[in-house]
């Protein structure tokens, strides 16, 4: 090996690695003299522009700290509110879609954060959407308000036990339920005509395919997506503690005080809203008449797009 021939001899001569060290030496303490004067010209610079308004490095940090505290404030402030106003129009669609069956929906949506690790947001988001894709193909009633609820929480379930996220999983559920085969056949679940046909088959039901109304095509498909996926169900409740449903349930119950904390700052800036618009509304009233005295006098009218 080459480190083989390297002997050290008694009596060399290292003199000039000592020479070159000293020199290195030398330009490292010329290098740290001129950082400290850089530093301290700085310094001095901003010393002097905070001395010339009236500030010190100590008062310019805390404002530098108040603004970014404040930032933060605004932005949660803001997407509270969006997420609480959220919820109130998904309230809207679950009043509308269930009517007189909304509060079973309602808590439904109570206890999803704890059995299947979704928010109420996206609980009602989910049963309200899919009670009312299942109303346009011609169920309605208690069954309808059922399947809503079965198929929200599977959505849950099947994120948990295929990794994905709950908006992924539902929207895999809800194409299956309205004849789309590719997006759950990504799963391994095969929704085809010929597959729906032979379980329905298999449960004594003779009808053919063709012969079936909408309704009881997308009934035979809940029922055959139930039977298909019955590893998943209870997966979250079975999984709850490990890291991927943790970091999911913490996003979750985030988005959940979220909607709390919103509703909260809408209750209290909703009036001052409301009063803005009065005013503005007034504001208008008065442009406008302002318009028609210009007009009178000038001959010109003042165009208001609004109205175009």
């Amino acid at each position: 090996m080459a480190g083989s021939n390297f002997i050290v001899r008694g009596g060399a001569d290292f003199s000039a690695i000592d020479r070159g060290l000293r020199k290195t030496q030398d330009n490292l303490r010329q290098f740290k003299g001129d950082t400290e004067k850089t530093s301290h010209g700085i310094s001095q610079t901003l010393g002097g522009v905070a001395d010339g308004l009236g500030l010190s490095f100590a008062s310019l940090g805390k404002a530098a700290a108040i603004a970014v505290a404040t930032k933060a404030i605004v932005d949660f402030g803001k997407h509270a509110i969006g997420v609480a106003s959220d919820l109130q129009e998904t309230q809207n669609v679950v009043d509308v879609t269930f009517g007189s069956m909304s509060q079973d929906i309602n808590n439904f949506a109570d206890n999803a954060l704890k059995q299947f690790g979704i928010s109420e947001l996206s609980a009602k988001k989910y049963a309200s959407t899919m009670g009312a894709t299942l109303k346009a193909s011609g169920l309605s009633g208690d069954a309808m308000k059922q399947m809503s609820i079965n198929l929200a929480g599977l959505s849950a379930d099947m994120a948990s036990f295929y990794n994905l996220d709950a908006d992924t999983a539902f929207q895999k559920i809800r194409a299956g339920l309205t004849g789309e085969t590719e997006p759950l056949k990504q799963l391994g679940i095969n929704m085809s005509v010929a597959n729906i046909q032979a379980y329905a088959m298999s449960q004594g039901i003779s009808k053919s395919w063709q012969e079936m109304t909408q309704a009881e095509q997308t009934l035979l498909r809940y029922n055959y997506l139930l039977s298909v996926t019955g590893d998943a169900q209870g997966d979250f409740a079975r999984n709850t503690g490990t890291w991927a449903n943790q970091t999911k349930l913490l996003k979750e119950q985030w988005q959940q005080f979220m909607g709390i904390a919103g509703s909260g700052l809408i209750q209290v800036l909703l009036p001052l809203v409301k009063a803005l618009n009065m005013i503005l509304s007034g504001l208008i009233k008065i442009a406008k008449a302002a318009g028609k005295v210009f007009a009178a006098i000038t001959g010109k009218q003042i165009v208001d797009k609004s109205d175009v």
